[in-house]
């Protein structure tokens, strides 16, 4: 395998372009210029999740590699991009609460929960009545700042092309797209993977989220407080609030229902006074089974899908996109939740 089309640029797409030019490929991706998910989103790298207080999805192998990946691309791009964080979780009852007292001292979260002897410490200026404790090795990506130096990476190695992907010029059996052969051709579209009919078995869903762009002097900057939604400090006086789940909603519009919701996450969390700079709506591509969809097409050799990593795409990315490389390189075996054959009956 020498020359490879990614279709999609996004947290997917450039993560893949990256580890493929690693292992020597031509590589070409082409992305629209209309991404409504990687730059949308706040780019936090979070180990837990927080309902019954588990750890995330294989996080002790995801964790460390993201940070590895990402710390390598600000040296490659010469642009800083991670920042670690500190989160607090506001335990919402004391059920919560005690499914974090049970794990704290468990050998599989010691390096994700902090240990807690009294839960009970008050926090300035937050509304705690359960207590809360704090996650370790947790990051964020400033997103935006990451896409924006990831594509200009791309363009000036002349991988990234601004256009739109035509169906009606590719040929499926032959992988030859404008009269340009290529030995495999990678759909990461995303959302829009129903506008693609090769994966459509995969049925990878709307998720549309809106955050809330805050500005406040009196919102704490040292951590991310969260409690059914979250304060994200970036810096400045400027917080992200987040987010909105909403299925099957596919238009990118803005919500006066959505504000309201938010607002009410962080009246939830504190009475610390702010303000509302911006409003933003974006996509996520979820499956119903919350694991993303890697393989090839089990009929046309040489199709490939690496979409749905839904809403810890910054975690997911960097790893799944070096096994997906793999996977395409070297034949060496993705692992059993994220291949497209299990949609296959």
């Amino acid at each position: 395998m020498k020359k490879v089309l990614i279709i999609g640029g996004g947290i997917a797409g450039g993560s893949l372009a990256i580890q493929l030019m690693e292992k020597g490929l031509n590589v070409t991706v082409l992305d629209r210029g209309e991404n409504h998910s990687s730059v949308i989103a706040t780019g936090m790298v979070n180990p837990m999740v927080f309902r019954r207080m588990n750890l995330s999805w294989r996080a002790q192998e995801f964790l460390p590699y993201a940070r590895g990946f990402y710390m390598g691309l600000e040296k490659k791009f010469g642009v800083s991009f991670l920042k670690d964080l500190k989160i607090r979780r506001f335990f919402s009852s004391e059920q919560e609460r005690g499914y974090w007292q049970t794990k704290q001292n468990e050998e599989l979260y010691k390096d994700f929960l902090t240990v807690h002897e009294d839960f009970e410490i008050p926090i300035p200026n937050a509304k705690s009545e359960f207590g809360s404790g704090v996650v370790k090795s947790a990051f964020w990506i400033r997103s935006e700042t990451f896409m924006t130096s990831l594509h200009d990476y791309l363009r000036l190695t002349e991988v990234l092309k601004i256009e739109a992907f035509e169906e009606h010029l590719f040929s499926q059996t032959e992988l030859e797209y404008k009269d340009i052969k290529y030995d495999a051709v990678v759909f990461c579209c995303g959302s829009n993977n129903d506008k693609i009919p090769f994966f459509q078995a995969a049925k990878i869903q709307y998720n549309r989220g809106q955050i809330l762009d805050l500005e406040s002097e009196q919102l704490p900057e040292k951590e991310s407080w969260n409690r059914k939604g979250f304060i994200l400090p970036i810096g400045s006086n400027k917080f992200k609030l987040g987010a909105t789940y909403e299925w099957n909603e596919q238009d990118l519009k803005t919500t006066e229902e959505a504000r309201d919701k938010l607002e009410l996450v962080i009246n939830n969390i504190t009475d610390l006074p702010y303000t509302i700079v911006d409003q933003k709506v974006g996509m996520r591509p979820t499956v119903s089974d919350r694991r993303p969809v890697l393989g090839m097409h089990p009929e046309n050799k040489g199709l490939f899908i690496f979409n749905g990593l839904g809403t810890k795409g910054y975690m997911l990315a960097p790893l799944l996109s070096f096994e997906m490389a793999e996977y395409m390189v070297n034949g060496k075996p993705l692992h059993k939740e994220v291949e497209y054959t299990r949609f296959i009956k």
